[in-house]
């Protein structure tokens, strides 16, 4: 830069300005002259006087003589030091003449004061000449006078108008000069080395502080000359060995640059804050181009910091010669002991530059809080580390320091060295650096290759200081240029049996963590010049090595915590290191290093960068499969040839589940769960695809053989087994861990193994249960809101294995686990503990908690459900057991149902079944069902009329029950004979034949008593009763005659009557028409709701009695069907879903898009959007059209309703579109399990514009239907409640609580609509986005509030209020998608949460992961699922579906409730309906 133009360094250090008449004279003489003169001159000043008196110097010729003996006098010996200091005190005050002059300066100075003031400087030099035989006390004296003429030329310099170019030229001669003179010089101590006799260490720092100082503010109003300018930067290089060199040296940087970057790049750019004092070296009217030109020539003012590392070229200046010839101490320069704190020089020098590079790069910073140029003591056991940006850390206290301590290796430093080495300093405070407080890098920074062209030459020379490279990379022939990468190094460099010299590691690691820093900072599209590739790769292949002669502990730590982004940028062939970094975050996360790491990066925020880089390189083995990792950075040694990525495989599954073994953070944790959810999908994806199917089980075995262990179904099991013994062993406890831990299981559920492994899920579905049973086991202090959740996730993610896993019940011994555990979760107890579980678990009560029953023992008999006390661990938990019990009879091995996965329940409703009805079913007669409620909880409706052409006369009853998980439609009919044989009303039964064949007759006598009684002789007992005969007297004898008489005629009148009866029969033809029994006519009408009821046992006193002292129903009440807004509560209650549901709305963003229009544009057309992007549509989930889709649909409007017939015509849907076919107005993407459901939803710009066109209270109006479309046109699903009588009456509304009924005449003033829909409360608000991006950057000008605006879903309005939350108010959820170059896509996640919550984000998905094609679609879903599941499980207002149901069917059993008598009810029940 300044090749063309002389240096002056020669006239300065020459000395002739500063040489006085009276050197010629002997010593005595002209130190006997200036004593005397400069003390009456001195005497005269207004600083001693009493008043202000004029100067005796009247004309030129007094003032030069003066001159000349006040020149000797300032290189007297320090011994006459008050002669010194009144030399001081006059030139400081003829100084004053170039501001404000006083009375006491010579009024030849007054008027010209320019050239005697270039004259001043030019003697002022012999007070900064070092007195070597001066002591310490001296030499501080010295030091005071320096410091006040600094003082004095600093005003002058800022305040004075006056100056002339040669004023300011000689000024900044000076200050080179006399800092020259301090510094040049080797820094000496003095015999105990606590303190100092070298004046240059006493001035070193003010000096150079002056120096820049005014140096700048020349600048400003002188810009010094390109010979000033090089002679400046000659004459630093001698001055490199002062430490303090280098903090002013980065002031001055700083704060160009914080002014450099505003001006570059505007105000809202990050801002390099720097401390105040350091701003005030920056003059306020400072010119743009003057700071540019300035900050340029600052920069190189050093030449290449590089050399700090070198102490031959440092030890190698002239004064370090002059003292090794003379010291008998010092053999070579480069062994003085100043040069022993080059490491500590060179560390900052580098630190200052990645600063600088940070500002560049829009790293936010603050160099005042850590003031780390500031000069510090240092220690001989200390050392420093490198730093990252400040805008990353995570601090408790402001810091001042920022350093931190990694030991050197011992076997590799020359002994030497290793005696006297001084290291960078540490601070007794200590801070850490946190990856996820890393500030993200501005949207609009340079390109790497401008600050490549800065500073890469100086980091890539810095990044392999010490380093021995091999032949292959070292350049054979030294080039012109000082550059330690090219040349090859010298014995004097890098001893020859090392490999790897760490003297100077702390400030190698900050060199090459700034290049990971800034190639990390890798835009979209952008591009690098090859050679920068190349160097960089070459810095982090010396710099990853793990073998223990060469390993660097601090370099390795530095590129592992900056090379976070690394693999996800695109960077050009940096596929080459992913052998390296796999060994190193080997070494980090399996073994346990043997190096200690940086203080200010802690072990676990090294875990976790080291977690951040295996998740990028989790896809690539199955990405790239066979393709070859060339090998060009380690050819010198000999490596197997032909490593491939698929050969990574192996080793990458087996560094995952290690590193999941070992980690004990929970945050680290819970990335490592999303990480191995994707490695078993993406395997298992791949080998399906590939058909690369399991071999099958052996006949006579359960293990199946030859299976590979990296294979989908051994990592399976794996997974599995490490997952839920760590989840037992040591999560239990950590909510967050917890819950991700069973979002992975959930997802491993849905996985397709071939063939499943039936054993391990058997064993997982144990383990779940074992969870929960110990967690509702824990004593009542441990029992939290948090415990309750983590239960609740438990129960969700056992219904979803025994949903996707149905064979699993067939199991006895699994059935038992699960009834067992649902049975817990219910009661709060078991019916039978096991041995194990009474021996091992004891139920603790706590003091203020009811009586709990003991744990039952093994040996006792169970309890039943009525013997049991209800104590469950809350609310909560009970009703997730409720739904794994529901879901078991429902749902496990018959999902989906015959509708599909769009719903769990029957279709079937009132209006429809009336359709098939033998009946009118007018509205004026009355409702035709009978609607009873059983238990609380289930609505029964009962219709007796039979369905469509049944021709049974049959008792038959269709009931529709609605209960709180669902709807459902039956039709039962009372049959007493196969349904093969025919009833009909002509059936003739054929009696069988009479037979007359009785057998043998007997005569046989009939005795009253036995014949034996004749034989026993009678006793006076017996004779007292006297016989008939012996009370006959002569008074009743007629009488008894008369009696016997008639006797004897009615005996003979029966045997007469008897035999005319046996003749007539035997003369009566077979069967007797008279007296033949027939059949009875067959009864078409039957009261089957009656029938019904009584059958299943609802209609005994008991079921009918009101329970004593409770607020409770009966067991079986009736409701009131004559009040028309029945069916609307019905309707409402219809419309609580028995499933969750959520929605995700899909944005494409192209480059530089910065509006909603704009983007919403882009899915207009297929050649608007990626072809990935389409393809990761249709991996969400299955179009459905909205109009006959009966599920949820992304907005309430347009859910569970249809406005088209059944039969749509595919003609009518939009072709070639980049997704907006999916806006809800025609189709959206769907996707259903058995807990929840969820719509994709791609707004468009017709439904943006539909959406800002609709009047806020039509907010609920389908945007598929127009307002003039008739009512009679619209086809509803059959979910509505309305009946088929009614159709003549009000318009079914489109939705409920729509307000549309206000723009449609009410026929009926009786009935009222009352259709409120789900309650806000059902879930929190939140919104959760994906949104593809072209350009990686563009996400920080996601126009997100405009977003909520489309993104819609009628459920946002809280009740009580007029109108909904603020948009801007409510959380959004983002999940980024960036298309990789090679095929990946790069996953960025982003919450903008409005509060504080204890739950972290959802898994799988983790912030930066890369995922591959396959398993996009799946992993996006499942996160969005999960995310949704966290934060109704954090609200305190949510409930589940099916307890809202039961709150709802509670509701309409207080409403509309029949109170009756037993005898009232019975009678109800033989009342006739309308029909």
């Amino acid at each position: 830069m300044y090749s063309e133009w002389s240096s002056l360094q020669e006239e300065i250090q020459s000395g002739k300005g500063n040489q006085s008449v009276l050197n010629n004279f002997p010593p005595g003489v002209g130190q006997e002259v200036a004593s005397v003169v400069v003390r009456n001159i001195a005497a005269n000043l207004s600083i001693s006087a009493a008043s202000d008196e004029p100067s005796n110097l009247k004309d030129d010729k007094d003032v030069k003589w003066t001159m000349e003996v006040l020149c000797f006098g300032l290189g007297l010996p320090l011994t006459e030091h008050d002669t010194i200091n009144d030399c001081v005190k006059v030139y400081c005050e003829w100084l004053t003449a170039l501001i404000i002059p006083k009375p006491c300066v010579p009024k030849p100075v007054i008027e010209d004061p320019n050239p005697y003031a270039q004259s001043i400087l030019l003697h002022l030099l012999n007070l900064f000449k070092p007195r070597p035989q001066a002591g310490v006390d001296l030499v501080k004296r010295q030091a005071l006078l320096c410091h006040r003429v600094l003082r004095a030329i600093e005003s002058v310099a800022k305040e004075s108008y006056m100056l002339t170019r040669a004023t300011w030229e000689s000024l900044l001669k000076f200050l080179l000069a006399a800092t020259d003179s301090l510094l040049s010089p080797p820094t000496e101590k003095d015999d105990t080395g606590l303190s100092s006799y070298d004046i240059g260490d006493h001035l070193c720092e003010r000096v150079l502080s002056v120096l820049f100082g005014i140096w700048i503010i020349s600048c400003s109003k002188c810009f010094p000359s390109p010979s000033l300018w090089k002679t400046f930067h000659n004459m630093c290089l001698f001055w490199r060995h002062h430490e303090a060199l280098v903090i002013q040296w980065h002031k001055i940087n700083h704060a160009l640059t914080s002014h450099l970057v505003r001006m570059m790049y505007g105000p809202g750019y990050p801002e390099l804050l720097v401390c105040e004092d350091d701003m005030a070296l920056i003059p306020s009217d400072i010119s743009q181009e003057c700071i540019t030109q300035s900050w340029f020539r600052f920069l190189h003012i050093l030449q290449n910091p590089v050399d700090l590392s070198k102490p031959m070229i440092i030890g190698g200046t002239q004064r370090f010669l002059q003292y090794a010839l003379s010291s008998h101490d010092v053999v070579e320069p480069s062994q003085h002991e100043c040069l022993q704190k080059l490491p500590v020089i060179f560390y900052k020098a580098m630190r200052g530059v990645s600063i600088m590079i940070n500002a560049f790069l829009g790293l936010s910073q603050s160099v005042k809080e850590e003031n780390l140029m500031a000069p510090q003591s240092t220690c001989k056991q200390t050392s420093a580390t490198p730093v990252t940006p400040p805008g990353q850390r995570k601090m408790a206290k402001p810091m001042q320091v920022l350093a931190g301590t990694l030991t050197q290796r011992a076997s590799s430093k020359p002994s030497h060295l290793l005696q006297k080495l001084h290291l960078p300093p540490t601070n007794n405070i200590q801070t850490h650096l946190c990856i996820d407080n890393q500030l993200p890098f501005s949207p609009s920074r340079p390109r790497c290759n401008s600050i490549l062209h800065l500073f890469g030459a100086w980091l890539f020379d810095a990044a392999l200081v010490g380093v021995k490279l091999h032949s292959l990379h070292a350049a054979p022939d030294k080039p012109n240029r000082t550059s330690s990468f090219l040349e090859s190094l010298t014995s004097e460099q890098v001893n020859s049996d090392v490999l790897c010299d760490n003297t100077y590691e702390s400030g190698r690691a900050e060199a090459v963590g700034t290049l990971c820093r800034m190639f990390s900072s890798h835009k979209t599209g952008e591009e690098i010049l090859p050679i920068y590739f190349s160097r960089f790769y070459l810095c982090v292949y010396y710099g990853l090595q793990t073998d223990e002669n060469v390993i660097s502990g601090q370099v390795l730590v530095n590129i592992l915590f900056n090379s976070c982004d690394l693999l996800r940028v695109d960077l050009t062939g940096v596929h080459i290191l992913v052998p390296y970094f796999l060994s190193a975050i080997e070494l980090v996360l399996v073994k346990s290093p043997d190096f200690k790491h940086c203080e200010h990066i802690s072990y676990v925020e090294l875990r976790k960068a080291c977690i951040h880089l295996l998740l990028s390189m989790l896809c690539l083995p199955l990405h790239f499969k066979d393709l070859e990792i060339k090998d060009t950075l380690n050819s010198h040694f000999n490596i197997k040839s032909g490593l491939t990525f698929l050969s990574l495989k192996a080793r990458t599954i087996d560094l995952l589940q290690k590193a999941l073994s070992n980690e004990t953070d929970s945050a680290n944790t819970q990335m490592l769960l999303g990480g191995l959810m994707l490695l078993v999908q993406d395997l298992a994806t791949c080998e399906n695809a590939e058909e690369n199917v399991m071999p099958v089980k052996d006949a006579s075995s359960d293990r199946i053989s030859h299976v590979k262990h990296d294979s989908a179904y051994s990592l399976f099991g794996h997974a599995t087994s490490l997952v839920c013994n760590r989840l037992m062993a040591s999560w239990k406890s950590e909510l967050n861990t917890a819950l991700a831990a069973m979002e992975l299981l959930a997802g491993l559920a849905k996985v397709s193994i071939q063939p499943p492994n039936m054993l391990m899920c058997k064993r997982t579905v144990k383990w779940i249960c074992d969870f929960i049973v110990y967690q509702c086991s824990r004593p009542a202090p441990s029992h939290s809101r948090d415990l309750h959740s983590m239960i609740v996730a438990a129960f969700k993610c056992l219904l979803l294995w025994l949903v996707e896993h149905s064979s699993l019940l067939y199991d006895k011994e699994c059935l038992h686990y699960v009834l067992e555990v649902v049975e817990l979760g219910i009661s709060g107890s078991k019916s039978q503990g096991k041995v194990q579980e009474s021996q091992n678990v004891k139920t603790k009560v706590d003091e203020k908690s009811k009586n709990v029953t003991p744990k039952n023992r093994a040996s006792d008999p169970p309890k039943f459900k009525g013997e049991k006390q209800l104590m469950p661990a809350s609310m909560r938990v009970k009703d997730a057991a409720e739904a794994v019990l529901t879901c078991i009879i429902d749902q496990v091995g018959a999902f989906p149902p015959p509708c599909g996965p769009e719903s769990l329940f029957s279709l079937l409703d009132e209006r429809t079944l009336l359709r098939y009805a033998k009946g009118s079913g007018l509205i004026e007669n009355g409702s035709p069902f009978r609607y009873y409620v059983i238990d609380n909880s289930i609505v029964v409706g009962l219709l007796e009329q039979p369905l469509g052409s049944v021709e049974d006369p049959l008792p038959t009853v269709t009931a529709l029950i609605r209960g709180p998980f669902g709807r459902h439609a039956w039709t039962m009919q009372l049959r007493h004979s196969p349904r093969c044989q025919k009833i009909s009303t002509q059936a003739n039964l054929n009696r069988p034949t009479p037979d007359n064949n009785v057998g043998i007759h007997h005569k046989v006598e009939h005795r009253y008593f036995p014949e034996s009684i004749e034989k026993i002789p009678l006793t006076n007992a017996d004779k007292s009763i006297p016989p008939m005969e012996s009370l006959i007297t002569d008074e009743n004898q007629n009488d008894l005659e008369k009696l016997a008489g008639y006797i004897e005629k009615s005996i003979s009148f029966e045997k007469e009557v008897s035999e005319r009866v046996r003749w007539e029969k035997a003369a009566t033809p077979y069967p007797n028409p008279l007296t033949e029994c027939k059949p009875p006519k067959i009864c078409p009408e039957y009261q089957t709701a009656r029938l019904f009821l009584s059958h299943y046992g609802f209609l005994s006193l008991e079921c009918l009695k009101e329970p004593s002292n409770s607020s409770v129903p009966p067991a079986l009440v009736m409701l009131d069907t004559s009040n028309p807004a029945i069916f609307a509560d019905l309707e409402t209650l219809d419309h609580i879903p028995s499933r969750d549901n959520d929605t995700l709305h899909i944005f494409y963003v192209k480059s530089g898009q910065r509006t909603v229009t704009e983007l919403l544009s882009n899915v207009v057309s297929s050649s608007k959007v990626q072809p990935q992007f389409l393809e990761f549509l249709h991996s969400l989930g299955w179009p459905v059209d909205v109009r006959k889709h009966a599920g949820w649909t992304g907005h309430i409007s347009s859910s569970w309703r249809t406005t088209a017939p059944e039969s749509v015509d595919v003609d009518d849907y939009q072709t070639n579109t980049g997704g907006s076919i999916y806006d809800g107005r025609q189709q959206v993407l769907y996707w259903a399990d058995v807990t929840t459901e969820m719509a994709f939803v791609v707004p468009s710009p017709e439904s943006y514009n539909q959406r800002i066109t609709t009047p806020v209270n039509d907010s609920e109006r389908s945007p598929t239907m127009s307002k003039n479309v008739a009512s009679d046109s619209l086809v509803f699903k059959p979910k509505t409640l309305i009946l088929e009588s009614e159709k003549a009456g009000v318009p079914p509304k489109e939705s409920p609580g729509s307000p549309s009924e206000l723009n449609v005449p009410s026929t009926s003033a009786t009935r009222t609509r009352r259709l409120g829909r789900q309650s806000a409360t059902m879930a929190p608000e939140f919104k959760v986005f994906t949104i593809w991006l072209e350009n990686f950057e563009d996400h920080d000008y996601v126009p997100t509030d405009e977003m909520i605006n489309v993104a819609s879903t009628g459920q946002e309005q809280i009740p009580g209020s007029n109108s909904g939350s603020s948009l801007r108010d409510r959380e959004v959820y983002i999940i980024f998608i960036h298309a990789l170059q090679n095929g990946l896509f790069r996953i960025h996640l982003h919450k903008c949460e409005k509060s504080q919550t204890k739950m972290s984000m959802a898994i799988p998905l983790v912030d930066g992961m890369l995922v591959s094609r396959r398993t996009l679609g799946t992993m996006v879903r499942q996160t969005a699922i999960n995310i949704c599941r966290r934060k109704r499980m954090d609200s305190e207002m949510y409930q589940p579906p099916h307890v809202r149901r039961k709150f709802k069917i509670q509701e309409i059993v207080n409403k509309y409730r029949v109170t009756l008598t037993e005898a009232e009810f019975y009678t109800s029940l033989f009342e006739k309906v309308p029909k």
